[in-house]
Protein backbone atom coordinates (compact mmCIF):
# COMPACT_ATOMS: atom_id res chain seq x y z
CA UNK A 1 0.00 0.00 0.00
CA UNK A 2 1.34 3.40 -0.97
CA UNK A 3 2.02 6.05 1.64
CA UNK A 4 2.71 9.72 0.93
CA UNK A 5 5.06 11.44 3.39
CA UNK A 6 5.31 15.16 4.13
CA UNK A 7 7.20 17.25 6.66
CA UNK A 8 5.63 20.44 7.98
CA UNK A 9 7.93 22.78 9.88
CA UNK A 10 5.19 25.30 10.64
CA UNK A 11 1.37 25.52 10.63
CA UNK A 12 1.30 27.06 7.13
CA UNK A 13 3.03 23.96 5.77
CA UNK A 14 0.50 21.75 7.58
CA UNK A 15 -2.22 23.81 5.87
CA UNK A 16 -0.61 23.17 2.47
CA UNK A 17 -0.66 19.40 3.03
CA UNK A 18 -4.23 19.70 4.32
CA UNK A 19 -5.18 21.56 1.13
CA UNK A 20 -3.86 18.61 -0.92
CA UNK A 21 -6.01 16.24 1.13
CA UNK A 22 -8.95 18.64 0.65
CA UNK A 23 -8.40 18.34 -3.12
CA UNK A 24 -8.51 14.55 -2.78
CA UNK A 25 -11.73 14.87 -0.76
CA UNK A 26 -13.36 17.13 -3.36
CA UNK A 27 -12.76 14.56 -6.07
CA UNK A 28 -13.47 11.52 -3.89
CA UNK A 29 -17.04 12.57 -3.09
CA UNK A 30 -18.10 13.20 -6.69
CA UNK A 31 -21.27 11.26 -7.41
CA UNK A 32 -22.38 11.29 -3.79
CA UNK A 33 -19.69 9.02 -2.39
CA UNK A 34 -18.87 9.79 1.25
CA UNK A 35 -15.28 9.94 2.47
CA UNK A 36 -13.87 9.19 5.89
CA UNK A 37 -10.45 10.62 6.74
CA UNK A 38 -8.92 9.22 9.91
CA UNK A 39 -6.48 11.46 11.79
CA UNK A 40 -4.05 9.76 14.15
CA UNK A 41 -1.25 11.06 16.30
CA UNK A 42 -0.49 11.99 19.87
CA UNK A 43 -2.01 14.96 21.67
CA UNK A 44 -0.59 18.13 20.17
CA UNK A 45 0.36 16.50 16.86
CA UNK A 46 -1.64 19.04 14.85
CA UNK A 47 -4.80 17.11 13.99
CA UNK A 48 -7.14 20.07 14.57
CA UNK A 49 -4.70 22.39 12.76
CA UNK A 50 -4.89 19.96 9.84
CA UNK A 51 -8.71 20.14 9.78
CA UNK A 52 -8.48 23.94 9.93
CA UNK A 53 -6.39 23.76 6.75
CA UNK A 54 -8.89 21.43 5.06
CA UNK A 55 -11.85 23.68 5.88
CA UNK A 56 -9.97 26.79 4.73
CA UNK A 57 -9.05 25.08 1.44
CA UNK A 58 -12.62 23.92 0.79
CA UNK A 59 -14.11 27.35 1.55
CA UNK A 60 -11.38 30.00 1.20
CA UNK A 61 -13.88 32.88 1.54
CA UNK A 62 -15.62 31.29 4.52
CA UNK A 63 -15.39 32.54 8.05
CA UNK A 64 -15.24 29.17 9.79
CA UNK A 65 -13.90 28.95 13.30
CA UNK A 66 -12.53 25.41 13.52
CA UNK A 67 -11.91 24.10 17.02
CA UNK A 68 -11.28 20.69 18.47
CA UNK A 69 -14.53 18.79 18.98
CA UNK A 70 -13.16 16.97 22.05
CA UNK A 71 -16.17 17.81 24.21
CA UNK A 72 -18.79 18.45 21.53
CA UNK A 73 -17.64 15.22 19.77
CA UNK A 74 -18.80 16.53 16.36
CA UNK A 75 -18.48 19.90 14.62
CA UNK A 76 -19.84 20.46 11.11
CA UNK A 77 -18.80 23.01 8.51
CA UNK A 78 -20.85 24.15 5.53
CA UNK A 79 -18.10 23.76 2.98
CA UNK A 80 -18.20 22.13 -0.45
CA UNK A 81 -18.08 19.21 0.18
CA UNK A 82 -19.54 19.29 3.69
CA UNK A 83 -17.09 18.55 6.48
CA UNK A 84 -17.88 16.84 9.76
CA UNK A 85 -15.04 16.92 12.29
CA UNK A 86 -15.20 14.25 14.97
CA UNK A 87 -13.01 13.57 17.96
CA UNK A 88 -13.21 10.02 19.32
CA UNK A 89 -10.73 10.55 22.17
CA UNK A 90 -13.52 10.16 24.75
CA UNK A 91 -15.33 7.38 22.86
CA UNK A 92 -14.67 3.92 24.29
CA UNK A 93 -16.77 1.57 22.17
CA UNK A 94 -18.80 1.09 19.03
CA UNK A 95 -21.90 1.50 21.21
CA UNK A 96 -20.67 4.96 22.27
CA UNK A 97 -20.03 5.85 18.64
CA UNK A 98 -23.48 4.59 17.65
CA UNK A 99 -25.00 6.88 20.29
CA UNK A 100 -23.81 9.96 18.38
CA UNK A 101 -25.17 8.67 15.06
CA UNK A 102 -21.81 8.07 13.45
CA UNK A 103 -23.24 6.14 10.48
CA UNK A 104 -25.15 9.21 9.27
CA UNK A 105 -21.95 11.23 9.60
CA UNK A 106 -19.50 8.71 8.08
CA UNK A 107 -21.86 7.81 5.23
CA UNK A 108 -23.29 11.26 4.45
CA UNK A 109 -23.63 11.25 0.64
CA UNK A 110 -21.10 13.68 -0.77
CA UNK A 111 -19.77 14.57 2.68
CA UNK A 112 -16.40 14.14 4.36
CA UNK A 113 -15.87 13.02 7.93
CA UNK A 114 -12.49 13.97 9.43
CA UNK A 115 -12.14 11.74 12.46
CA UNK A 116 -9.50 12.37 15.13
CA UNK A 117 -8.50 9.25 17.10
CA UNK A 118 -10.23 6.99 14.55
CA UNK A 119 -8.23 4.02 15.88
CA UNK A 120 -10.24 4.14 19.14
CA UNK A 121 -13.09 2.26 17.40
CA UNK A 122 -11.43 0.24 14.63
CA UNK A 123 -14.55 -1.80 13.87
CA UNK A 124 -16.21 1.40 12.60
CA UNK A 125 -13.51 2.16 10.03
CA UNK A 126 -14.91 1.66 6.50
CA UNK A 127 -13.06 -0.24 3.76
CA UNK A 128 -12.66 2.98 1.72
CA UNK A 129 -10.94 5.65 3.78
CA UNK A 130 -7.94 7.94 3.93
CA UNK A 131 -5.51 7.50 6.81
CA UNK A 132 -3.54 10.55 7.94
CA UNK A 133 -0.89 10.00 10.61
CA UNK A 134 0.80 12.94 12.26
CA UNK A 135 3.78 12.97 14.60
CA UNK A 136 5.82 15.75 16.16
CA UNK A 137 9.53 15.56 15.40
CA UNK A 138 12.42 16.57 17.68
CA UNK A 139 13.03 19.59 15.42
CA UNK A 140 9.53 20.90 16.14
CA UNK A 141 8.29 19.95 12.69
CA UNK A 142 5.39 17.55 12.11
CA UNK A 143 5.61 14.47 9.95
CA UNK A 144 2.40 13.79 8.06
CA UNK A 145 1.78 10.56 6.22
CA UNK A 146 -1.24 9.92 4.03
CA UNK A 147 -2.28 6.37 3.18
CA UNK A 148 -5.32 5.63 1.01
CA UNK A 149 -7.39 2.50 1.59
CA UNK A 150 -9.39 1.37 -1.43
CA UNK A 151 -8.33 1.06 -5.06
CA UNK A 152 -10.05 4.23 -6.32
CA UNK A 153 -8.56 6.32 -3.50
CA UNK A 154 -5.10 4.92 -4.29
CA UNK A 155 -5.40 6.15 -7.88
CA UNK A 156 -6.83 9.51 -6.81
CA UNK A 157 -4.08 10.10 -4.23
CA UNK A 158 -1.39 9.28 -6.77
CA UNK A 159 -2.90 11.87 -9.14
CA UNK A 160 -3.40 14.61 -6.55
CA UNK A 161 -0.71 14.17 -3.90
CA UNK A 162 2.18 13.79 -6.33
CA UNK A 163 1.19 16.72 -8.55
Amino acid sequence: MTEYAFLAAEPAETARVAAKVAAVAERAVVGGQPLVVGLSGPLGAGKTTFVQGVVAALDPRGDHYVTSPTYALVQTYDTQPRVAHLDLYRIESLEDLESIGYREIYYDPGGCAFVEWIERVPEAIPDRWLEVRMAPQPSGARSISVRPHGAALCVLCREVLTA
